[in-house]
C-alpha cells in the first residue's frame, strides 16, 4: 500500500533497497517519479495511476541509475523528463548491474528493459505546472552528474533521489566537490521553499525540518572528513593502499561503516584519491 504524504501525493516503497517511487495525481496530471523495482511492485503503481487518466502524463527520473528507471515501460504515453546529462550516463554499466541482479533473483521483465530516451531535458532548472501546484526540477550533481531534486512548491515536499537517506551515507559516483555543493543547495532550497518533507530515493521519509537538516549536516560532515583526511594523508606521501586502509575506519554518524556499506565507502575513498591525483 502507498504512503500518502499529501492529498494528491503518494509514495511506494520497494522491498529492494527500500527504493521509493512517488506518484502525483490531480485534476490535470498523472505524474510518476522513479518507477521501481520488481515487476509486481511496478504493476501495482501503474494500476493505481491508471485509475485516473489525464492528458498530461509525466515520468520524472531523478537520475539514470537503473534502480530508479527500471519500471518506466509499464506506463504508456508518458512524457519522460530528465536532466540533459542523462544522455551521457554509462548505459552499459547500468544494464550489466540490472541484469546481474535480475538473474540472481530470477526476475523476468516483460517487455525486456530498454534504456529510456527522455523527450524533455533541461540544464539548470525546469518547471511543470499542474492543478494547484508547480513542480520545480533543479540540477543537483554529485551522486551522479545528472541528479535532480524535484520540489512540490505548493506542498513543501522535495523528492531527493539518491540524497539525504537515513540508510546510506553519500555514495559519490561523480564528484565530491559537486556533492558538497549539492548539500549546500539542498539546505538553501529547504529554506527558500519552506520544505518540510524530503522523500529520499531509499529509506524513510524525512518529516520535519529538524530531521532534514540533520541529514544534510551528517552527510556534509562525512564528506568533509573524508576529503580533508585524504588530502592530509596524500600530502604526507602515503600510497593509495595506505590511505585506503586508514580511511576505511572513518565513521558515519559516529558509527563504524561495516558490511556491504564498507565496499561503497572504499569506492568513495578511491574516488577522492583519484581527484587528488588529478590536480
Amino acid at each position: 500500500m502507498p504512503y500518502r504524504i499529501a492529498p494528491d501525493i503518494y509514495v511506494y516503497q520497494s522491498s529492494m533497497w527500500q527504493t521509493n517511487s512517488a506518484v502525483i495525481i490531480n485534476q490535470t496530471a498523472n505524474l510518476v517519479i522513479d518507477p521501481c523495482y520488481f515487476p509486481a511492485e511496478i504493476r501495482i503503481i501503474a494500476d493505481f495511476v491508471n485509475r485516473k487518466r489525464s492528458f498530461n502524463r509525466y515520468m520524472i527520473f531523478t537520475h539514470s541509475d537503473f534502480d530508479h528507471i527500471v519500471g518506466y515501460q509499464n506506463f504508456k504515453n508518458y512524457k519522460l523528463v530528465a536532466h540533459e546529462e542523462f544522455a551521457f550516463c554509462d548505459r552499459d554499466s547500468q544494464l550489466i548491474q540490472l541484469n546481474e541482479i535480475d538473474q540472481s533473483y530470477y526476475v523476468l521483465r516483460t517487455p525486456p528493459f530498454v534504456f529510456p530516451d527522455p523527450e524533455i531535458t533541461f540544464q539548470g532548472t525546469y518547471r511543470i505546472s499542474i492543478s494547484g501546484d508547480e513542480l520545480l526540477l533543479v540540477h543537483a550533481p554529485g551522486h551522479t552528474g545528472d541528479c535532480i531534486f524535484v520540489i512540490s512548491l505548493e506542498r513543501g515536499i522535495m523528492f531527493a533521489g539518491d540524497y539525504l537517506s537515513n540508510l546510506e551515507f553519500p555514495f559519490v559516483n561523480f564528484s565530491t566537490a559537486a556533492y558538497k555543493k549539492t548539500l549546500d543547495l539542498a539546505g538553501k532550497l529547504v529554506r527558500d521553499h519552506n520544505i518540510t518533507c524530503v522523500v529520499p530515493g531509499h529509506g524513510d521519509i524525512a518529516d520535519g525540518r529538524e530531521e532534514i537538516f540533520d541529514r544534510i549536516e551528517s552527510d556534509r560532515e562525512y564528506l568533509v572528513s573524508l576529503t580533508e583526511w585524504a588530502q592530509d594523508l596524500f600530502v604526507q606521501g602515503l600510497q593509495t593502499r595506505e590511505i585506503t586502509e586508514v580511511l576505511s575506519g572513518l565513521p558515519y554518524r559516529n558509527r563504524p561503516i561495516e558490511g556491504v556499506m564498507l565496499k561503497m565507502h572504499i569506492e568513495n575513498i578511491k574516488l577522492v584519491i583519484s581527484e587528488l591525483q588529478s590536480f
